[in-house]
C-alpha cells in the first residue's frame, strides 16, 4: 500500500511538473505585490535530509534514465557530522543572512526527519516562481576532493531550454563573492546536466558544495560555526550581485 502510494505521488508529482514546465523553459517573471510584496524570492534547498529512500526519479523532464540518489548524504570523517545536518545548519544562516537584506525566503526544509525527493524539491521552487533557487551540500564521491564548488547547467542542457546564461552568471557571483569573503577557498564553477535538482527547476539555480566533509581539512573547517556563518554570507552577497548584475 505504501509502495503504491509512493509511486502515485511520483506519477503525480511527474504530471504537475511537465504542466508548469510548458516549453519556455527557466523564466524568472516578476511578481505581484499580492503575492510577494515586491521582493525577491529565493528557495533554500538544505541538501539531504536523515530519512533513507532509494525510489528512482527520471533525471528531467521527458527523460528516460532514471536514478535513486543518496538522499542522507555522508558524515564527517573527523567530526561525525551528518551531512544533512550540516547543510540545514548553513541554510539557517543563510535564511537569515537574506531576511535582513530584505529578500522573501523558504526553505524546502526545516528539519532533518523529512522524505522529499530531487523532485519534489525543485518544485517547491517552480510553485513559488522564485527568482533564485539555490542548494546546499557538502560532500563529494572522492576525499581528495575539497573546497568549494559552485554547479549549474551547460548550454547544452537538454531539459532547460533558455536558462544558461542566467545559472551560469548566479553560478559565477555566488563563486567570486565566496572567493572574496573566505581565502583560499578554491572556488569554481562545475558544468553539470545529469543533476535532477538543476534539470526539473524553471528557476535560476545552482548548487553550493559548500565544502566536503570526507575532507579532514573542510570537515574540521565546517565544523566551525564562524566559518558557516561566513560561507552563508558569502553566498548572500553572491545573490546580492547576481540581482545587480542581471
Amino acid at each position: 500500500m505504501i509502495k503504491n502510494l509512493k509511486s502515485l505521488r511520483a506519477l503525480g508529482m511527474v504530471m504537475l511538473l511537465l504542466v508548469s514546465f510548458g516549453a519556455t523553459g527557466i523564466t524568472a517573471n516578476a511578481k505581484s505585490s499580492e503575492t510577494s510584496g515586491n521582493k525577491k524570492i529565493v528557495v533554500i534547498n538544505p541538501g539531504c535530509q536523515s530519512v533513507d529512500s532509494d525510489d528512482k526519479e527520471a533525471v528531467g523532464p521527458g527523460g528516460w534514465t532514471w536514478v535513486a540518489d543518496d538522499m542522507v548524504g555522508a558524515k564527517g570523517v573527523s567530526t561525525g557530522t551528518p551531512e544533512y545536518d550540516l547543510n540545514l545548519k548553513i541554510a539557517f544562516k543563510l535564511q537569515q543572512q537574506l531576511k535582513d537584506k530584505g529578500y522573501k525566503v523558504e526553505l524546502v526544509r526545516t528539519t532533518n526527519d523529512v522524505d522529499i525527493n530531487n523532485m519534489e524539491r525543485a518544485m517547491v521552487a517552480n510553485t513559488l516562481e522564485a527568482d533564485l533557487y539555490v542548494s546546499i551540500y557538502s560532500s563529494a564521491e572522492s576525499k581528495k576532493d575539497e573546497g568549494i564548488k559552485v554547479t549549474c547547467e551547460s548550454k547544452d542542457n537538454p531539459y532547460n531550454f533558455t536558462g544558461y546564461g542566467e545559472c551560469r552568471l548566479f553560478a559565477d557571483t555566488l563563486v567570486g563573492s565566496l572567493g572574496e569573503k573566505i581565502e583560499k577557498s578554491k572556488a569554481s564553477v562545475v558544468e553539470s546536466d545529469d543533476i535532477i535538482g538543476i534539470n526539473w527547476c524553471k528557476s535560476p539555480n545552482a548548487i553550493v558544495r559548500v565544502g566536503n566533509i570526507k575532507n579532514e581539512a573542510d570537515d574540521e573547517k565546517l565544523a566551525s560555526e564562524e566559518y558557516q556563518l561566513a560561507i552563508a554570507e558569502g553566498m548572500a552577497a553572491g545573490i546580492d550581485s547576481y540581482f545587480t548584475q542581471k
